[in-house]
């Protein structure tokens, strides 16, 4: 999808406005989608005409102006909106799942009247009745003073006709609506007499229930689906299937009713390698389906993570997994060939490759899982435990429904091959890992547990980890020559740390090489296949990283308290 570059104005307002004012109004509202926030604002309103404008945006792209800005900032701009832009932002803004959230209705109430009486009036005769009605219904109870007289008498109640009272639920509630009534019964005293008996007669359950199943037919209608139907794009798919796309027929994509929102796509660099082949499609049909591809693809994801749609936030944490999925199918379908990548944009439908990115993913929980139920792990959680930092995240990641990557001390998404890769090769390494401890050491969860831990430190077999286990064993295999999971000796932790390290010109110890040697040396001799003999070297260099950091800032002769101290197991 090629990007023309846009027109770039000058910073003196009155500059700015007269260059604008000179092109055309396609020109005008591309520059104005061009832009985001309140840049886009102040671009819009360089126009001397911006009523002319603003019905050419997106839906979804004035939702999200009014989100990036504010809304007290967009006063002037919700006074412009259609009635169907309106309409958009109070279906994704008031609705708490299936029900109204009091508190959002009255806020944009209050907005609806700041915009000014021509909005109040657009509002009520473009809306359905049923949607008013239920608005309303929240926040008042209408009766009529027919017959004796009641408790209610002595209420002060509001009335514009002598006929129908309205007793308003709070303070707030009178100040947002009383107004909004007094321009409906002006206008059109007809329809407030129909109101007002809908208000007395319908169940407010029964209005929520309609209001409701109108809301989601509008949002289906800008790609919207139900959480069911959403939640099929994190269906398993198997990745080599789409391999053989030659001769395929994939159902047609079905273009959306509304236009499509061109924000998602500012987000298309999340995925840099399925960004530059975005860029390669130049046929405006193509470019146009693919629009609606992501789009379609952005909304169904925002329903099945259950975000707030008025969650801007976590609709863009959303939207770039979305382009981390797709940059890592196109990259798997196409084996990062450029040529083969355009092809595959071509003829596989974007949720296709999503769903591609995402099983990638969904086969590395499945080896995980295998190896988490295997012999060692037994597929307790508690067990997991054992895994030092980053080695536990890690794992808990890739076992979840949706499979993280632990990358910078947070849970992120898969982005490339590059991260597929390298999960793949964590697993293989635990694997090796827990094989050599059951083979080697003879030690398992199971076994821990029924170590006598009395005087020792740690007391407790979930307060260790694996590092805890080797390097106790190590150090029983320098000062013993048996390489065995045994508490060792307080009195023996001098002797221990002088066989371990050797002192730097700021006195700190830090692991002899020749040390490090020796232990490689001695993995070469006990494990013949190569990559498992890596694996087991690069977590024992982890291993003595722990130790250096743990015990060599500790001075010679200081005595060591093995209470304050983790990384051995120490028999005091």
């Amino acid at each position: 999808m090629t990007d023309s570059s846009p027109l770039a104005l000058p910073e003196d307002p009155k500059e700015a406005q007269k260059i604008f004012q000179t092109l055309p109004v396609q020109k005008q509202l591309e520059m104005v989608l061009e832009s985001h926030g309140k840049e886009r604002l102040r671009t819009l309103f360089l126009s001397e005409h911006p009523e002319a404008l603003v019905p050419s945006i997106p839906e979804q792209e004035f939702f999200l102006t009014v989100k990036e800005v504010g809304e007290r900032d967009c006063l002037e701009l919700i006074a412009l909106s259609t009635p169907e832009q309106f309409q958009y932002i109070l279906d994704l803004e008031l609705w708490k799942k299936d029900q109204l959230d009091p508190e959002k209705v009255l806020l944009w109430m209050e907005l609806l009247l700041e915009s000014g009486g021509k909005k109040v009036v657009q509002f009520i005769q473009s809306s359905d009745p049923e949607f008013i009605a239920l608005v309303l219904k929240k926040f008042l109870r209408v009766t009529t003073l027919e017959g004796e007289l009641t408790e209610m008498d002595r209420i002060p109640l509001f009335t514009l006709d002598q006929f129908y009272f309205i007793e308003f639920k709070g303070q707030k509630a009178r100040e947002a609506l009383e107004p909004f009534l007094k321009i409906f019964y002006q206008i059109d005293g007809e329809g407030y007499r129909r109101l007002m008996e809908g208000l007395i007669c319908e169940l407010e359950s029964e209005l929520e229930e309609t209001g409701y199943r109108l809301r989601n037919g509008r949002l289906n209608d800008y790609g919207f689906p139900d959480f069911e139907e959403a939640l099929e794009i994190y269906q398993f798919i198997q990745p080599e299937s789409l391999l053989r796309t030659e001769g395929s027929v994939f159902k047609a994509f079905e273009p959306l009713k509304r236009e499509s929102s061109i924000y998602y796509l500012t987000f298309h660099n999340e995925g840099p390698f399925f960004a530059s082949i975005l860029s390669q499609i130049d046929d405006p049909k193509e470019q146009d389906r693919l629009k609606q591809e992501i789009t379609s693809l952005c909304n169904k994801a925002i329903i099945a993570e259950a975000i707030d749609l008025s969650n801007l936030s976590g609709t863009e944490r959303v939207i770039r997994k979305v382009y981390h999925y797709l940059n890592l199918g196109v990259q798997y379908l196409s084996n990062g060939d450029e040529t083969r990548a355009v092809e595959v944009l071509k003829t596989i439908p974007i949720q296709k490759i999503f769903q591609c990115g995402v099983s990638l993913t969904l086969l590395l929980r499945r080896k995980a899982n295998i190896l988490f139920n295997g012999h060692w792990f037994v597929g307790d959680r508690e067990h997991l435990n054992l895994l030092d930092t980053p080695y536990l995240e890690t794992m808990e990641g890739v076992l979840r429904k949706r499979p993280t990557f632990y990358r910078n001390g947070k849970h992120d998404d898969f982005k490339d091959l590059q991260d597929l890769k390298a999960m793949e090769q964590f697993l293989d390494s635990i694997e090796a890992i827990v094989s050599f401890f059951r083979e080697k050491l003879k030690v398992s969860p199971q076994s821990l547990k029924e170590m006598d831990l009395s005087g020792c430190y740690p007391d407790r077999w979930q307060e260790m980890t694996l590092s805890t286990i080797y390097l106790t064993a190590l150090g029983n295999q320098v000062l013993l020559g048996t390489f065995k999971f045994l508490p060792i000796e307080k009195v023996q932790l001098k002797d221990l740390f002088s066989h371990f390290f050797e002192r730097d010109v700021q006195g700190k110890g830090v692991i002899r090489m020749n040390l490090r040697s020796e232990i490689r040396e001695w993995f070469n001799s006990m494990e013949n296949d190569p990559q498992r003999r890596e694996h087991l070297i690069a977590f024992q260099d982890f291993c003595l990283d722990l130790f250096e950091e743990t015990f060599g800032k500790i001075p010679p002769e200081e005595e060591i308290d093995p209470r304050f101290v983790k990384g051995l197991l120490i028999h005091s």
